[in-house]
């Protein structure tokens, strides 16, 4: 089955910006103990975050390249030549020498300006750990990813605690699936009591 890439947009959080030296520094993505509320394509909200060492793998093979709103053909950076990528205990930084090419000038105006106000990446999933809670609400760790890119783009993201997200998952119809799977499952206690009680029948008898 073939992977779909997802996408991810957050704040772009600069830590410095360097307009004379041609420098933008900051992180594409940030590691929080708290999870991110995340709409699918449907509607549906589910709950997920980014752990430690996601990124570390995919930052080995250097082949990542940093875009201006997902466009391939709007490279400004690449892993080896002018794009620094690493995990740090903060998240994923990035430290990028603008190149002195029109998307590059147009990119660092635009930060100058405030225009790009976020990042975002694109990845595959390989390892995440998931669950359901009581509520029925779902959760998710990516514990492993492929990371394709990272794109600076205008589109902020909503808020502080939510992300926009260009997921495949249909929350609404994993639930269902969850619950017609828990709903053929006898109770633990119901099925333990009625052992118990074909244990006593067969010993009275």
């Amino acid at each position: 089955m073939k992977m779909e890439m997802e996408k991810r947009t957050v704040n772009l959080d600069l830590t410095k910006t360097d307009i004379e030296n041609r420098k933008i520094e900051g992180y594409a993505a940030v590691f929080d103990e708290n999870y991110t509320q995340i709409s699918d394509a449907y509607g549906d909200v589910y709950y997920e975050r980014v752990r430690p060492g996601a990124f570390k793998e995919s930052l080995e093979k250097a082949n990542v390249c940093m875009l201006v709103n997902h466009d391939w053909s709007r490279i400004v950076g690449r892993m080896g030549s002018n794009l620094k990528l690493e995990e740090d205990e903060a998240g994923l930084r990035f430290e990028l020498d603008v190149p002195n090419t029109t998307e590059g000038n147009d990119l660092l105006e635009n930060v100058r300006l405030g225009i790009i106000q976020g990042c975002s990446f694109g990845f595959y999933i390989e390892k995440k750990t998931t669950r359901w809670n009581e509520d029925w609400e779902y959760f998710q760790d990516l514990d492993k990813v492929e990371l394709l890119e990272v794109t600076a783009t205008p589109i902020p993201a909503y808020e502080s605690t939510s992300i926009s997200a260009r997921s495949k998952l249909n929350i609404g119809e994993m639930r269902e699936k969850e619950k017609k799977t828990h709903e053929q499952q006898p109770d633990f206690k119901e099925r333990s009591m009625k052992m118990l009680g074909s244990f006593f029948d067969e010993f009275l008898k």
